[in-house]
């Protein structure tokens, strides 16, 4: 329901607008009757075709309106529109007293030649007509100067209480609530002609501030599609590769930060293929690149990552109210430094702020030559009712323990109360934004301020982290998370996301924190 609240009505432009109107239709009315005076007469008695007609109307009598009356239209208007039919009736008489003669009937025949050969007097003629009337070819669309520049931006200011038990707090200490700024970015972008760039900066990250994505490359490559290099997301993960302000939850799941790869630095080639159905991604990178996107050493440490999606199932007629998504991925990774670790926090992160929400769960340092990650991933949406999962598997090749595999999953459901559906990117198998059917508050076409409901989605999201194998004993980690999404607009948004986080600790045992967050988002 949208509820308008008026500031003014304009009636007097409407009643000026009515009388400027009134004098063009008693000025088209004589015009019209002035040229059915000029209509021929019918002879009943010539025409033999007229021999069993029923009488005729005369036209007078069955158009009344039509009869020629005074006008009060201005005398300016009506030499305009006198000038305007003179104009025309020269036009037309000019065109046929200049058409040549191969266009009139039996011009083929009395010329003797083929019209399509275009030789003789008659076959030019008609080609040349032929000319005049195609239209000129299209040109070429102007090749640009220079690099288009694009901004963009983002803002999210985030607030936490924690409440722990005792367990929890013999685990990980007194865990302090408070403010931060999530994230802090801007960023230019744009293309030029096939080339597109993109610079972006977080000032809220550790780095203050840190690199993003910041790569150029082509796209619209013919059997490629894309083709980047720089710093930028591997292709791996359905959560990671997602934009963060399109995930559902304030964070993303806790095997997305064990497991999934950041942003590194390297080359990547993407497209999609059985008519935007699919989407493929490859890229070669460097394992563990820094914050500016720096990694050096002596030793090969760099990575092979590929992502593969398809959309089986995909409503056109609504434009993806309803559809079907399936993934997978899989990294090959040299060790930095010929070690590995992986860690998680339960699902929450206070920016960069120290100190800050611990590793709930941590493997420690694992000394390995390489190890490999596979992913599964799943979304099923029917209009506004939604469901998400993943699967992540690690398996590390220790120097001295052997096969060592750690693995995890997520599983989450959403509902918009409102009736919106969460988008579909079709481009690189993605979600994109929401578009609330009604915006919260807007501005009317009559200087009147709308308000509506925006869109209010529910969510429940249930996590599973196992680091545990052989004598390496990183722990268990059980998420139950439940939220509220207010989209006030498609680039504003309320999140409120309430977590219980099991902790089984190997040496402490079994503890429960509570979390309660809230963050207010916005991005252009």
């Amino acid at each position: 329901m949208i509820v308008r609240i008026c500031v003014t009505h304009f009636m007097g432009p409407i009643l000026a607008l009515a009388l400027a109107i009134a004098p063009w239709g008693t000025l088209c009315a004589q015009t019209t009757s002035a040229r059915l005076e000029r209509l021929p007469r019918v002879d009943r008695a010539a025409d033999p075709r007229m021999e069993n007609a029923g009488p005729i109307i005369p036209l007078a009598l069955a158009t009344p309106d039509l009869e020629p009356r005074e006008t009060h239209a201005p005398a300016d208007l009506r030499k305009r529109v006198e000038r305007l039919e003179r104009l025309l009736s020269e036009s037309g008489s000019a065109s046929n007293t200049s058409a040549p003669k191969s266009a009139q009937p039996g011009a083929d025949r009395d010329g003797g030649k083929d019209q399509k050969t275009g030789t003789g007097q008659s076959g030019s003629d008609v080609t040349v007509s032929k000319a005049k009337d195609e239209d000129p070819p299209a040109e070429k669309p102007a090749k640009d100067e220079h690099p288009k520049v694009n901004w963009a931006g983002q803002l999210q200011t985030d607030t936490y209480w924690f409440e722990q038990d005792q367990a929890s707090r013999d685990s990980f200490g007194e865990i302090p609530g408070g403010e931060a700024f999530r994230r802090a970015r801007i960023a230019v972008f744009g293309t030029y002609g096939l080339t597109e760039y993109r610079i972006g900066m977080d000032f809220a990250l550790s780095g203050r501030p840190s690199f993003l994505d910041v790569y150029a490359g082509l796209h619209e490559l013919p059997g490629i599609g894309r083709i980047r290099v720089g710093h930028f997301f591997e292709p791996f993960c359905l959560e990671r590769n997602t934009a963060n302000m399109f995930v559902t939850f304030m964070e993303r799941s806790m095997i997305d930060q064990a497991f999934a790869p950041g942003r590194n630095t390297g080359i990547m080639a993407n497209n999609t293929w059985m008519n935007d159905r699919a989407t493929w991604g490859l890229g070669y990178f460097r394992t563990d690149s820094d914050v500016y996107g720096d990694d050096v050493g002596t030793d090969f440490e760099n990575a092979v990552s590929g992502r593969l999606t398809g959309v089986p199932i995909y409503d056109e007629w609504t434009n993806g109210h309803q559809y079907v998504h399936l993934g997978m991925a899989y990294s090959i990774r040299a060790a930095n430094d010929r070690t590995v670790r992986f860690r998680a926090q339960p699902e929450a992160r206070l920016g960069a702020a120290i100190p800050n929400v611990p590793f709930f769960v941590d493997t420690g340092s694992i000394p390995s030559d390489f190890f490999q990650l596979l992913g599964g991933e799943v979304i099923c949406t029917r209009g506004p009712f939604s469901i998400q999962s993943e699967y992540m598997l690690s398996a590390v090749d220790s120097i001295s323990q052997g096969d060592l595999y750690f693995h995890g999953c997520y599983l989450f459901c959403s509902y918009f109360l409102t009736g919106e559906h969460r988008p579909y990117r079709r481009d690189n198998g993605t979600v994109d934004r929401v578009i609330p059917l009604t915006d919260f508050v807007q501005q009317g076409h009559d200087s009147c301020v709308e308000v509506g409901p925006g869109a209010w989605e529910l969510v429940a999201r249930l996590s599973y982290l196992d680091l545990n194998d052989a004598t390496v004993q990183g722990g268990e980690l059980t998420d139950v998370t439940v939220g509220l999404n207010w989209y006030l607009n498609p680039y504003l948004r309320v999140t409120t996301n309430y977590i219980h986080a099991f902790a089984n600790d190997p040496t402490v045992g079994g503890s429960g924190t509570n979390i309660f967050a809230m963050r207010f988002g916005f991005d252009f």
